[in-house]
């Protein structure tokens, strides 16, 4: 059963950077409370997903895989994160194969998570994202499977697994299912989004995402006060004791 107060939390990001647009307030939240919380970053986003990074002058594969792994590192410092693990698989295409699955199996085996956050099943404009969730779906499959050995424990099957509010949400048929109420630790998603030079017009966006939720968690989602918001999809029951998750 999984510990919904401090619970253990994976998250699985396609590009650097999208873990902190995305869940960047609950990362930040659930660390605070004392959860802990590993990264993997399947690919550095360098062909798709550092458009400004190349139009400074000198920018080459080498240093731009420096510079965005450091913003990467220090965005996840300031969450709370505790171990980030880069893979480094070119994006724009992605390219996923068993031996990522059987990878990230390994990784949900040991760290045992208690619920996984990471892209939801449709993004419109990013092929890469949808990949990805695949490669959660698959490695949880896999991690699960008693005959998958890898010398450690056979995963649980009721992990819940939440998606990331694409970035074009409507295009992308995304419907929020959970809203986190991240007020109290914005500043905390603002200091960590604002690392990225790389991306600096993501800033903007997310923070009037974050208003926008934030409004509909306080009007719809009985959340009074709720000013800022991050909302999710839902994969995966959730098994809880004495009552709904509330």
């Amino acid at each position: 059963m999984a510990n919904f107060e401090t619970p253990k939390i994976l998250v699985v990001a396609g590009h650097i950077g999208d873990f902190v647009w995305r869940s960047g307030g609950a990362i930040a939240k659930y660390a605070k409370a004392g959860s802990p919380i590993q990264l993997v970053i399947v690919s550095d986003g360098l062909r798709g997903e550092a458009n400004d990074y190349w139009k400074t002058e000198g920018a080459n594969q080498e240093d731009g895989q420096i510079r965005r792994r450091s913003e990467g590192t220090q965005a996840a410092k300031i969450l709370g994160i505790e171990a980030t693990d880069f893979w480094g698989v070119r994006d724009y295409p992605m390219e996923l194969t068993a031996v990522h699955v059987e990878k990230l199996a390994h990784s949900i085996r040991t760290f045992r998570p208690d619920l996984i956050l990471t892209h939801s099943a449709y993004d419109a404009f990013n092929p890469d994202h949808n990949m990805v969730h695949q490669l959660v779906l698959k490695a949880y499959a896999c991690a699960s499977g008693a005959g998958f050995q890898d010398g450690s424990p056979v995963s649980p099957r009721q992990t819940p697994i939440f998606g990331f509010e694409p970035h074009c949400t409507e295009i992308s048929s995304f419907a929020p299912v959970v809203y986190v109420d991240i007020t109290d630790v914005i500043d905390c998603k603002k200091e960590a989004m604002h690392i990225f030079s790389t991306q600096p017009g993501m800033y903007a966006s997310y923070v009037r995402k974050a208003e926008f939720r934030g409004g509909e968690a306080a009007s719809r989602g009985s959340r009074p006060g709720c000013r800022y918001a991050e909302a999710f999809s839902v994969y995966q029951p959730i098994a809880a004791s004495g009552g709904f998750v509330w």
